[in-house]
């Protein structure tokens, strides 16, 4: 059972393989079922650079997630988002296994 209740869900394309022609192809998709948040927030993005998000979005517990997957979100409104994480950060309990996974978009 998740920490947050994962009423939304969210599509996880994996970064592609690299063909002869240097061109890197799309990969897998994956549907995760998440806790998305819209909102703009400044954050710190792992290049150590400051960053306007617009999602947060919370996945259960260890997420396959890595910075060159895209992330596509569509809201209640038909609104559909599609972007590169910008932070992923795995939140921890007191027994070091991974409660949720936090990432901004």
């Amino acid at each position: 059972m998740a920490l947050v209740p994962l009423k939304q869900t969210i599509t996880v394309t994996k970064a592609g393989v690299t063909d002869e022609w240097g061109d890197v192809g799309p990969g897998d998709e994956l549907t995760l079922k998440a806790r998305v948040v819209e909102e703009t927030k400044i954050i710190t993005a792992a290049s150590g650079k400051e960053a306007v998000t617009s999602l947060h979005i919370y996945l259960d517990k260890l997420a396959d997630i890595s910075y060159d997957d895209t992330i596509t979100f569509t809201n209640e409104n038909g609104v559909t988002v599609e972007r590169k994480p910008l932070s992923i950060a795995v939140k921890r309990g007191f027994s070091s296994k991974p409660i949720l996974t936090e990432v901004f978009v």
